[in-house]
């Protein structure tokens, strides 16, 4: 394997690693030595790639955003279902299984991002896809709902002990209500 190969398998081994870490614990409470041993490196390969915890964060919170783009732009995944609630189930999956994803909502709501954060990489994408629905006044619901999915996906735990229900099932609920809704509304075509 060649040497540049190599390298840009530990940086991205690295990124993956610390993804999971920052994602589990957030900014404060990720240790690097925890990134080093889950990404099977040295301390030195660590510091080399990336000079700093900071920048190691800003490659996942860019990896978390790269993502999160790829999702809105492969489109929804489900037919049958309005557009936007496509997109809302195929961004729930994509947070549920990529930590990048996780890592960097964690990262916009501990404050550890950019200005705009992971929520400009789509929240302005989304609000777009639904000017269509501007009028009838669901858009803005359709938004809340996105940011919704992001908080029952990302810290179940949390809303569960705040709810007493298990925010996935409330999630299916919702959007089933919501699917509903869109389709009474008769001026909006699909």
């Amino acid at each position: 394997m060649a040497r540049q190969e190599r390298a840009e398998q530990t940086r991205r081994k690295l990124v993956e690693a610390a993804a999971e870490e920052f994602a589990a614990h957030g900014y404060s409470g990720a240790s690097l030595s925890g990134i080093v041993r889950s990404a099977g490196v040295t301390m030195g390969a660590l510091t080399f790639h990336f000079p700093s915890k900071s920048l190691l964060a800003d490659a996942v919170q860019e990896a978390g955003e790269d993502a999160t783009r790829a999702v809105l732009d492969a489109g929804p995944v489900t037919p049958g279902l309005p557009a936007p609630i496509g997109d809302i189930l195929a961004l729930a999956g994509a947070i549920e299984a990529n930590p990048s994803m996780r890592a960097a909502a964690r990262f916009a709501r501990d404050g550890h991002s950019p200005a705009a954060g992971w929520y400009g990489s789509w929240v302005p994408e989304v609000r777009a896809r639904l000017g269509r629905y501007e009028a009838s006044g669901l858009a803005p619901l359709l938004t809340f709902v996105l940011l919704g999915v992001e908080a029952a996906t990302v810290a179940p735990e949390t809303l569960r002990a705040v709810t007493g229900s298990d925010p996935r099932d409330d999630l299916a609920r919702a959007l089933e209500t919501l699917s509903d809704l869109m389709a009474s509304v008769q001026s909006v075509p699909e």
